[in-house]
């Protein structure tokens, strides 16, 4: 399942893969990440804890609701990458981060982005990744 926040000038989407024998490990999913911001793309696949994620999903949550504070998923290890929601207070949801890739090579890329949607954007996109995240509370 994908979920994704598609906005004129920015995209943002989440395809998790779970792997549930990992479970009690703190790298047990799969964060395939798409992001494109302006006219600058990127995919990459992020090891995080579904846990982890379901935190992260709590976090943006509240922060639709209150318009305070902030969500950021991280890895723990690798490359260190994240991305980050925050807000204004006024009804704009920035989103940020920081995602890499090797390619075919041994090239290395990074794209670092920042952008805002409106938070009209959010409802369906949080609904869906809770319901995802319900089982992993």
């Amino acid at each position: 399942m994908q979920y994704s926040i598609k906005s004129p000038n920015f995209d943002i989407c989440f395809h998790p893969k779970v792997f549930e024998a990992d479970i009690a490990y703190s790298s047990n999913t799969i964060l395939s990440v798409f992001v494109r911001s302006g006219d600058f793309c990127g995919k990459t696949d992020m090891d995080i804890d579904i846990k982890a994620f379901a935190e992260f999903v709590d976090a943006l949550s509240a922060l639709y609701e209150t318009l305070n504070g902030a969500a950021i998923i991280r890895e723990p290890y690798g490359y260190r990458q994240f991305i980050e929601f925050t807000t204004d207070g006024a009804g704009h949801i920035g989103i940020s981060g920081e995602i890499c890739a090797n390619i075919q090579g041994g090239f290395f890329q990074k794209l670092a982005f920042e952008n805002t949607v409106d938070q009209t954007y959010l409802p369906d996109f949080i609904k869906k990744l809770f319901l995802f995240c319900d089982q992993y509370r």
